[in-house]
């Protein structure tokens, strides 16, 4: 899956993402908001921020970058901005394999729901880690390779299906942990289940 590809997709999707997604996926938005742990001042970059549907949970007493590769998202990130009149956030059209940021230009970095629909995560991952700040946090909510051995082997099994459509089910934490040189400080279950998880990593030195 490319990354025009992933574009094109996911601005078909913009029109019909928060009924979708929205309700379904608050409560990790919920838990993401309370493991940043973001203080007056601090900075934070969103990387694909999509609709917007975690800006109403973060406070305004800080400064927001946020990016997309799908300008049709972007759009209605926008719409979500001006109705929350929220003008301490700013929106980029950008890939997120190239962030167009400085190194340590970040105390928070953030990713929800988006690591498992880019075509290479580790890359965006060693990304996110570059432009965060030493001692920062980078909190991702996502979906994982699962480690019961027969719900993992179908997982491998449908990933590239569902790859199709926008995201895979075969990423393993570990393994991305181990080549983005991150360690895991924080996890927590997302669903019951523990399908969903959130995860944070303290920017090492």
């Amino acid at each position: 899956m490319t990354i025009e590809y992933v574009e094109k997709l996911y601005n078909r999707y913009s029109t019909f993402y928060d009924l979708l997604f929205g309700k379904v996926f608050h409560n990790g938005r919920e838990i993401a908001s309370e493991l940043l742990d973001l203080f007056p001042g601090a900075q934070l970059l969103e990387v694909g921020i999509g609709t917007g549907l975690s800006l109403p949970l973060l406070p305004r007493n800080i400064q927001v970058t946020a990016i997309d590769l799908s300008l049709k998202m972007l759009n209605h990130a926008r719409k979500r901005i001006g109705a929350l009149n929220s003008h301490h956030v700013q929106l980029f059209k950008m890939d997120a394999t190239q962030l167009e940021f400085a190194d340590n230009s970040f105390d928070r970095v953030l990713a929800t729901y988006f690591i498992s629909t880019v075509p290479d995560p580790i890359k965006v991952i060693l990304e996110m880690k570059r432009v965060c700040r030493s001692g920062g946090y980078l909190v991702f909510l996502n979906h994982f390779h699962y480690e019961v051995p027969v719900i993992g082997s179908l997982e491998k099994h449908l990933s590239p299906l569902f790859y199709r459509i926008g995201f895979r089910t075969d990423l393993n934490l570990q393994e991305l942990m181990e080549q983005t040189g991150l360690r895991i400080e924080t996890l927590e279950k997302i669903d019951f289940l523990g399908h969903w998880k959130a995860v944070r990593c303290v920017s090492p030195d």
